[in-house]
């Protein structure tokens, strides 16, 4: 079957910024000129949403004949995508393929800082700013910038939430090397000059470094069972999310010279993604992914100033299922045998010290999504926080835990959430780590949590007086 290779760009962009990596592929002999395909969408457009990218998508397959009417494939399908490409891609599988990959023409995709899980650059290009610099300047779409596009890419977005819930926390994700071979690079410098105004931590100058992969793992804080008395409950999602994927953070590139970087014969990333492009096995993937993890650790220990992220997304509902718009999350540190649910002006000053200092650590990077307030985002520096509690550890001379405390106001006088059991639900104890469960906290991931509580209502009554015989 032929082999074809199609070229997805990001956000504000098009297919002229991939011309030089068409040719340097034809260069190293992967494909030709009919076989290398762009795709365009215009991601300016105010009114467009990705389901109509994907829709459109779909039908120009068909007609490019790369899927038969039925959507089954006619060629074996390589595809590169660049930032919001990669969010394009993965909604198209899930959408056409997510009940039948055996159909599916893609056997590898190379995400080149794709945006996974969003870019903290996404609401502030639908500011006034932002549409003055990044906008259209065409009459009748002055200044449209994609914003439902954008709204999809915005930190901690219902969009990402429920695409990782479509095509990673599956029981069978299609991105392992005997079906779909996924590699995700990325690099790890800032935008540099005048440009730099909008470098976030933990970036390559646009997207969240930790949020570009996709082995993700989702908890759950249920405190909807009233029974649960002595602590709070807290399990980690059942399914296991996909890890057989290559990832590799490159150094001396961002968000935007990682592309230039394609076609440059002399640097690592053109290098690796002609690997990616040409590893036909299982086995074969999988030393590549052992190369791309050694370039990773390199890469941190040539830039020490630069340290690996953890990013996390919270979703606060009720039990009936609603979204709890307004709520607080506080970390605290404590030593181990430390009662859970003792106020903490009880703890020792240690303990009320080093709790907001953590606190400062693990909330510093937060932002509340402007499309819902039930989503929350918070990113935490991985080497900063292990540092933290060893010295933490060695100052209280006692094994630690993190555990966070939710506040959730009340709605009105007779409408609240049960607060009973918020505090203090224990994230992580030193004492009592499980080695059959992964480590809550590690590097270049995103976690879901879903905050689940109880919402209660004072205005229903079943009673054998009546209203003003209760009175």
């Amino acid at each position: 079957m032929q082999e074809y290779t199609l070229i997805i760009h990001g956000w504000s962009d098009c297919s002229d910024s991939f011309v030089q990596l068409k040719e340097f592929l034809i260069d190293q002999r992967i494909g030709n000129v009919d076989s290398i395909l762009y795709a365009d969408f215009e991601s300016r457009e105010d009114s467009i949403t990705f389901n109509d990218v994907i829709d459109g998508f779909n039908d120009a397959l068909k007609t490019r004949q790369l899927i038969d009417r039925d959507g089954k494939k006619l060629v074996n399908l390589n595809v590169i995508v660049h930032s919001t490409g990669g969010l394009v891609i993965r909604h198209w599988l899930w959408r056409y393929y997510g009940d039948r990959p055996q159909d599916c023409p893609v056997q590898r995709i190379i995400m080149l800082a794709p945006a996974n899980y969003g870019s903290p650059l996404a609401h502030r290009g639908k500011s006034f700013l932002g549409r003055l610099v990044r906008g259209r300047w065409r009459v009748g779409d002055l200044f449209e910038v994609g914003t439902r596009l954008l709204d999809g890419l915005e930190l901690a977005s219902p969009y990402q939430w429920e695409l990782a819930h479509r095509d990673v926390l599956v029981d069978q994700p299609v991105y392992r090397p005997d079906l779909i071979q996924l590699t995700i690079l990325i690099g790890l410098e800032d935008y540099a000059g005048i440009r730099g105004w909008v470098n976030k931590p933990g970036t390559d100058g646009a997207v969240v470094i930790a949020g570009t992969g996709v082995d993700t793992i989702k908890i759950v804080l249920d405190f909807t069972v009233r029974e649960h008395v002595s602590s709070a409950p807290f399990d980690w999602q059942a399914i296991a999310p996909p890890k057989e994927f290559a990832f590799g953070v490159m150094k001396d590139v961002n968000h935007g010279t990682i592309v230039d970087a394609t076609w440059d014969a002399e640097s690592p990333v053109s290098q690796f993604l002609v690997n990616a492009l040409t590893t036909r096995n299982v086995s074969d993937f999988r030393a590549f992914q052992q190369t791309l993890k050694v370039q990773t650790e390199l890469a941190y220990d040539d830039n020490p100033k630069d340290s690996p992220y953890q990013q996390f997304i919270v979703h606060g509902i009720d039990d009936q299922g609603a979204d709890v718009l307004d709520f607080t999350l506080e970390f605290a540190l404590s030593r181990s045998e430390t009662n859970p649910f003792l106020p903490k002006r009880l703890w020792s000053e240690e303990e009320q010290d080093l709790s907001q200092n953590v606190h400062r650590i693990i909330a510093d990077e937060f932002h509340t999504c402007g499309q819902n307030a039930s989503y929350r985002r918070f990113l935490v520096n991985i080497n900063q926080l292990k540092s933290f509690l060893r010295q933490a550890s060695d100052r209280l001379n006692s094994t630690i835990k993190i555990s966070v405390e939710i506040f959730i106001p009340a709605i009105e006088r007779g409408i609240r959430y049960d607060a009973k059991n918020l505090r203090n639900a224990i994230l992580f104890d030193s004492a009592q780590e499980n080695p059959n469960l992964p480590s809550f906290f590690y590097e270049n991931t995103t976690t879901l949590i879903e905050l689940r509580v109880n919402r209660l209502n004072e205005y229903v009554h079943i009673d054998p007086l009546s209203k003003r015989q209760r009175r």
